[in-house]
């Protein structure tokens, strides 16, 4: 593990402390936890979006070499 140190507010560290004890855990191991679950969710929110709204989109025409040739189509002038 890292030891790290952040400032929080103290009613935000009371309420932690208070938590932690009607838990019958540490403070420490409490925080881990909920620092986890907010770094899950986060990720949740973050992950790249499903390629099925592009398939959708139904797109028929376009250079038969496109992926042959990429480069040539997007960087050329």
């Amino acid at each position: 593990m890292i030891r790290t140190q952040i400032y929080i507010p103290d009613e935000l560290h009371q309420d932690a402390k208070n938590m932690a004890r009607r838990q019958e855990q540490s403070l420490a191991r409490l925080l881990r936890r909920l620092i986890a679950k907010g770094l899950k969710e986060e990720k949740r929110k973050l992950k790249p979006k499903s390629l099925a709204s592009l398939a959708r989109l139904k797109i028929t025409t376009g250079p038969k070499d496109l992926s042959k040739n990429m480069d040539k189509y997007l960087y050329a002038e």
